[in-house]
C-alpha cells in the first residue's frame, strides 16, 4: 500500500472512523484498487495516493443514520472502484447491496473485491442502470447511492422507478447545482455536507 494511504487509513483507525476489524478489510480494499489501477483505471493516477483521504473518507460520508438504514436494501449506481457502495458494506455488513456497472473490467473488479473480503449479501450487476427493472434483478430499493455520476435529472430519473415508497436517492455533488435541484422532479431535496463545497443530497419521491 502506498505510504500516503497507509497514514489517512491510520488515521481512520486512530479517530474512530474505522473499527480495528473494518480497518484490516479496507486495508486489503485499497491495496486490490492499487494493484488493479495498473491495468485498468479506477482511479486516476493523482488520486492513486489518496484513495483513502478522498474516497474512502467521502464514502464514509454516506455511512449516517440520515441517509443508510440499519437494515434493507442499497444500489450503487456506476459503482467503479466501488464508491461508496463496499465502503458502505464494510461498514454495514448487514445490508443487501447491489454494485451497478457497466464497464466490464471494473466489474470484474468488484467480483474480487467481493471474493477476497469473503463478503455475502452483495452483488454486481454488470448493466447499465437505466435497463433495471424492479422486481427482476433488483427487488424495491431503500436507497440508491451515486457519486457524481449524471446530472441530478437523469439520477432521479433512473432511480425513482427502483426505489420503495419512502425510499432516497443519495448523491454526492459538488459546486452550485441548483438548476439540477429545480429540475429533478423529486417531491423533496435536502442536503447533507461533506467537504468544502460538495454535499450529499438527498432526493425523495413526491
Amino acid at each position: 500500500m502506498r505510504a500516503e494511504n497507509r497514514t489517512a487509513l491510520q488515521k481512520l483507525l486512530n479517530t474512530g472512523a474505522l473499527s480495528a476489524q473494518q480497518a484490516v478489510l479496507c486495508e486489503k480494499y485499497v491495496e486490490l484498487i492499487e494493484a488493479w489501477n495498473q491495468r485498468t483505471r479506477l482511479v486516476s493516477h493523482n488520486d492513486e495516493s489518496r484513495i483513502v483521504s478522498r474516497h474512502i473518507t467521502d464514502s464514509l460520508g454516506f455511512c449516517r443514520p440520515e441517509i443508510i438504514p440499519y437494515t434493507g436494501t442499497i444500489l450503487d449506481l456506476g459503482s467503479g472502484a466501488g464508491f461508496p457502495g463496499i465502503v458502505i458494506k464494510l461498514m454495514a455488513p448487514h445490508l443487501r447491496v447491489y454494485l451497478v456497472e457497466s464497464r466490464r473490467m471494473k466489474a470484474l473488479f468488484l467480483d474480487e473485491v467481493i471474493e477476497q473480503l469473503e463478503w455475502s449479501g452483495i452483488e454486481v450487476l454488470c448493466r447499465r442502470v437505466e435497463t433495471l427493472r424492479s422486481g427482476d434483478e433488483v427487488p424495491p430499493l431503500d436507497r440508491i447511492v451515486a457519486r457524481c455520476v449524471a446530472p441530478l435529472p437523469q439520477l432521479w430519473s433512473w432511480s425513482r422507478p427502483l426505489l420503495k415508497k419512502g425510499g432516497l436517492l443519495a448523491a454526492q455533488k459538488g459546486g452550485n447545482i441548483s438548476r439540477e435541484l429545480s429540475d429533478s422532479g423529486a417531491g423533496s431535496v435536502s442536503a447533507v455536507p461533506l467537504r468544502e463545497d460538495v454535499k450529499i443530497y438527498l432526493l425523495q419521491a413526491k
